[in-house]
């Protein structure tokens, strides 16, 4: 996708277009190993989403409200929701709301942000 709608073809040679692909996937694989490590994530980095989810709705509950800030969201809450956000349409969204408690969390932020 990147490559057609950037015209690749068009403004690089192949050995740079092959080397911007198979390159970058190789140095993305390395950087998410590294990351993996330095972040003590689990072989299957869902189980890890998951927690942390799990992690952020205990943490509202604790607090008492709707929100972490309460009866209104945030900073903290606008964070968590713009990282969920951004995967909102994937699967890994779709699991962590089959497999977290984070939903109502979320449907509550969406009608306050929206």
């Amino acid at each position: 996708m990147f490559s057609i709608a950037g015209e690749w073809e068009k403004n690089f040679p192949f050995w740079e277009t092959s080397l911007m692909i198979y390159g970058g996937a190789f140095m993305m694989w390395l950087i998410s190993k590294k990351l993996k490590k330095k972040y003590m994530l689990k072989d299957d980095v869902r189980q890890s989403l998951y927690e942390e989810c799990n992690t952020w709705v205990k943490a509202v509950e604790k607090n008492g409200g709707t929100f972490m800030g309460g009866n209104k969201p945030n900073l903290a809450d606008l964070a968590v929701y713009g990282t969920l956000s951004s995967i909102e349409g994937c699967m890994a969204f779709k699991d962590i709301q089959e497999n977290t408690k984070i939903n109502v969390w979320f449907s509550n932020m969406k009608k306050v942000v929206l």
